[in-house]
């Protein structure tokens, strides 16, 4: 009776936690939503304005700006949000004000080395990436700021920058369809992120420091999980980023933009995830120091929740029919058939963005590297070798099986201090 009644109350304190945050988590799917709203007006005025090839072609680009999102994430973001949550307000400020200058100063140069790189590749390729090269500092100090926001439980007002963000966009959307450029579809966009930036750094109040202060920050504080989650992001968006050029050129350029087309439609996790971590991760960064047992036990709940809400979704869109078509047009329609892969995809991809808030909390990133390395890994053989055999199809079922490999490996990982927890 006693072991009942101590789970009892231990739920009982979980539960406490999830009504306490729950603005936070409200206000961070908010956020996301605007954010993903961004995304997928891109991509649907892509595909309205270029067409099918024209959207394959500016998707590439797009991908390595996610690409490097993947790194920013990884080697300032995350440890920043995990290093400081629980810190003093006037450390929190100082690392606030290193990581953004570090981010500024970083993504200017990277933006330049993007463009310079896009003419030394081909066509197909490079022209992706140069219309996404003015826009990606803005982009990337965006994600950064908002994020600091959330650590500072402010949720409400990082809204601001991702609505921002889209009613930015959105104004400045007649241009494209006006012009039917490409540069134009990307330019509103990244107008968008300028606007969105411009709002998160005012909201923070952000004033620039020494370079070298903000370098002895980082190595302090966010060194430690910046290296293994620097050396996951190095490989997992690598193998990630070469998927997309395999199979754009296994598959050309109107099935790969018809396989994003359908991803951006039916992969929720884009949404999602991002949702989930904007106040989860300070959440459970903030839990693990003082009661390891109910981090864990949130993360899992977490876990629970969005693979849950993940499969309510997939199937709620699936039973829509014409989605494809009415976005993004009739020449879409036929992508229809790898909706259901796409989707199971999604649903066995789900309980790791619950989970890995768990693991990097406690800053475990060699078991983060492990398990981005082997996801990245199993996804580009299972897609490519299956696209090369079936195409459209099988890369898509490919990327099921990839799937299937992931929770696997989370099992590994986690049964054990899931069940003792």
């Amino acid at each position: 009776m006693s072991g009942q009644g101590s789970n009892v109350k231990r739920l009982r304190r979980v539960g406490g936690e999830f009504v306490r945050n729950a603005p936070s988590l409200g206000f961070g799917l908010l956020a996301q939503m605007f954010s993903a709203a961004t995304n997928f007006g891109l991509v649907v005025v892509a595909g309205q304005v270029l067409g099918p090839s024209g959207l394959g072609t500016l998707l590439i680009g797009f991908a390595a700006y996610v690409l490097l999102l993947g790194f920013m994430r990884a080697l300032v973001t995350e440890p920043l949000v995990a290093s400081s949550s629980g810190s003093e307000p006037s450390e929190r400020a100082l690392s606030a004000n290193a990581a953004l200058t570090l981010a500024l100063g970083s993504s200017v140069v990277v933006a330049g080395l993007f463009a310079a790189i896009s003419f030394a590749l081909p066509t197909q390729i490079g022209r992706g990436m140069l219309v996404f090269s003015p826009w990606l500092m803005p982009a990337l100090v965006q994600d950064l700021a908002r994020s600091i926001v959330f650590r500072d439980r402010a949720g409400g007002s990082a809204v601001f920058s991702d609505a921002a963000w889209l009613v930015t966009m959105a104004a400045a959307t007649p241009f494209a369809f006006a012009t039917g450029s490409d540069w134009a579809v990307v330019a509103c966009w990244g107008l968008g992120a300028l606007a969105g930036m411009s709002v998160a750094l005012s909201q923070l109040g952000w004033r620039p420091i020494r370079l070298g202060r903000a370098v002895t920050w980082w190595r302090a504080d966010a060194r430690p999980l910046a290296g293994w989650l620097g050396g996951q992001a190095f490989l997992y968006n690598g193998v990630s980023y070469a998927t997309v050029l395999l199979l754009a050129g296994i598959l050309g350029s109107k099935d790969y933009g018809g396989l994003r087309a359908v991803q951006s439609v039916y992969a929720p996790l884009s949404l999602l995830g991002p949702a989930l971590a904007l106040p989860g991760l300070p959440l459970v960064s903030r839990l693990v120091v003082d009661a390891r047992s109910r981090a864990l036990t949130v993360s899992a709940q977490f876990a629970a929740v969005i693979t849950a809400v993940t499969t309510v979704y997939v199937v709620a869109v699936y039973a829509v029919p014409n989605v494809l078509a009415f976005f993004f047009g009739q020449d879409f329609a036929e992508f229809r058939a790898i909706i259901i892969p796409i989707g199971l995809w999604q649903i066995l991809a789900a309980p790791a963005f619950g989970l890995t808030l768990f693991l990097k909390a406690e800053q475990r990133g060699r078991t983060l590297l492990w398990l981005g390395t082997f996801y990245a890994v199993v996804y580009l053989v299972l897609t490519v070798a299956l696209g090369s055999a079936f195409g459209l199809t099988g890369a898509a079922w490919g990327a099921v099986g990839a799937g299937v490999a992931s929770v696997a490996a989370l099992m590994f990982v986690f049964r054990p201090s899931i069940w003792r927890s």
